[in-house]
C-alpha cells in the first residue's frame, strides 16, 4: 500500500502543479464560497482550517468569514518529537498574521496561541481537511505524514475535504486508521461521500 501511494501522490502532485494559477485562484474562491454557505459553519462555532500550500485549495477566505461571523479559527502545528510519532495540535489565532513559518514550509501559530481541545469542544466545530485526492468514499490521500488522520481519529465534529473536482477519483487505498471526509466541496459543487463498504 505504501508504494501504491506513492505512485498516486506523484501523479496527481504533476496534475495539480500543472493547473494554471489563475484557474487555481478562481476554483478556490468557488469552493470558499460553497463552504461558507453551508448550513454547518454558520451553526459551527469553531472553524478549523490549515495553512494552504500554493497549490491547494486556497482556504483563507473561509477564516475571514469566520472571524467576521465572530468564530474561533484553529489552525494547525506540527510536532515531530524524538523518538515519538509526530502528531498536530490546533492553536486558536485572531489574524492570519498571528501564523508564522512553520513546518514543511507552511504558516502555523505559536506554541503559545490558545490550544483547541477536541475533546472538550462542547460548542461544535467544523474541520476543513485539505487532500492531493480524495476518493468518493470520503478517504484522502495525504502527504505520508499521518498528521491529519491521527488528529482526526479523536476529534468528533465534521470533516468536509476540500478539494478540486479533478482530484476526486473512485477509490483510494486505505487503511484502518484513515479517515474519511463526510463531504467533499469542490468548484462544482457539495457531495455527500458514500458509506464505508468492501470494494
Amino acid at each position: 500500500m505504501k508504494a501504491q501511494k506513492a505512485e498516486l501522490r506523484e501523479k496527481y502532485l504533476a496534475m495539480r502543479a500543472a493547473i494554471p494559477q489563475e484557474k487555481r485562484d478562481a476554483m478556490s474562491r468557488a469552493i470558499c464560497s460553497r463552504a461558507t454557505s453551508l448550513s454547518g459553519f454558520r451553526l459551527a462555532e469553531t472553524i478549523l482550517l490549515y495553512s494552504p500550500k500554493p497549490v491547494e485549495v486556497d482556504v483563507t477566505p473561509i477564516a475571514r468569514a469566520a472571524w467576521e461571523s465572530g468564530k474561533s479559527v484553529a489552525f494547525p502545528r506540527c510536532h515531530r518529537p524524538e523518538g515519538s510519532f509526530p502528531y498536530m495540535t490546533y492553536h486558536i489565532v485572531n489574524s492570519l498574521d498571528e501564523l508564522e513559518p512553520g513546518s514543511f514550509g507552511l504558516y502555523e501559530p505559536s506554541e503559545s496561541a490558545p490550544l483547541y481541545d477536541p475533546q472538550s469542544d462542547t460548542r461544535g466545530s467544523l474541520a476543513f481537511a485539505p487532500a492531493i485526492a480524495f476518493d468518493k468514499y470520503g478517504y484522502r490521500l495525504g502527504y505520508g505524514g499521518g498528521y491529519y488522520d491521527r488528529f482526526f481519529n479523536a476529534y468528533n465534529g465534521s470533516v468536509i475535504g476540500v478539494i478540486f473536482s479533478e482530484f476526486i477519483v473512485p477509490s483510494l487505498p486505505h487503511g484502518r486508521y484513515d479517515i474519511r471526509a463526510g463531504l467533499l466541496i469542490t468548484e462544482k459543487g457539495v457531495r455527500a461521500t458514500l458509506e464505508n463498504q468492501v470494494r
